[in-house]
């Protein structure tokens, strides 16, 4: 799969709304930040997913902390692997991972979350995000 190819397609808003399940998320995820800094690929790769949802017909699936979270799994997991070998080498980046990272589903759910890349929580720790 080339997930280069796809990415480009999300930031042109052009990405078929089929066949965009979590693994496509993973590996454009992993080919933008293949080719940008951190930063800059956090910026680029939010601006592509948010620019599919809203070509999909659903902006509000957006997630500022999911985004942000995955982005940084993965790149602190990378190493100078393709992408395809990345994601047979993790297969446990699923949404439980998130959870693993002292996410709930509570603050992962929440408005804020969708907008604010939100940083995980403690266990116990923190007020409750509204």
């Amino acid at each position: 799969m080339n997930y280069d190819h796809i990415l480009e397609e999300m930031a042109a808003g052009i990405l078929p709304c089929t066949g965009f399940g979590h693994r496509v998320h993973l590996g454009t995820a992993h080919a933008a930040l293949r080719r940008w800094e951190f930063f800059e690929a956090a910026h680029r790769y939010a601006a592509a997913i948010r620019a599919a949802a809203a070509a999909a017909g659903v902006p509000e699936k957006f997630n500022a902390t999911v985004t942000l979270g995955f982005l940084s799994i993965i790149a602190e997991r990378m190493g100078d692997e393709d992408t395809e070998s990345f994601l047979a080498a993790n297969p446990d980046l699923g949404r439980d991972a998130l959870l693993a990272a002292g996410y709930d589903a509570e603050r992962l759910g929440s408005e804020k979350a969708k907008t604010v890349g939100l940083l995980p929580r403690r266990a116990g720790r923190g007020a409750p995000v509204t």
